[in-house]
């Protein structure tokens, strides 16, 4: 079985495919998709949005599973 996992964010994106075979986890293959802090937002979703297609019509995970994004404010 093949996982694809995200790591939510506009700057910064985060992936990675873990395999399981059995009882064990192999890292498939993992990266980052980036993008400059000036690139318009929608600009950035394509992009970001473009590569997700990429990898997952290249790898044809079998699952995935995408990080919930978590706001603090310090309360100091």
């Amino acid at each position: 079985m093949l996982v694809l996992g995200i790591d939510p964010g506009t700057a910064i994106c985060g992936y990675g495919f873990v395999e399981q075979n059995g009882s064990r986890l192999h890292a498939h293959a993992y990266g980052a998709i980036t993008t400059p802090s000036k690139m318009p937002v929608e600009q950035r979703l394509l992009k970001i949005h473009t590569v997700l297609d990429e990898l997952i019509q290249k790898y044809r995970p079998d699952a995935m599973g995408v990080e919930q994004l978590f706001f603090n404010r310090n309360v100091t």
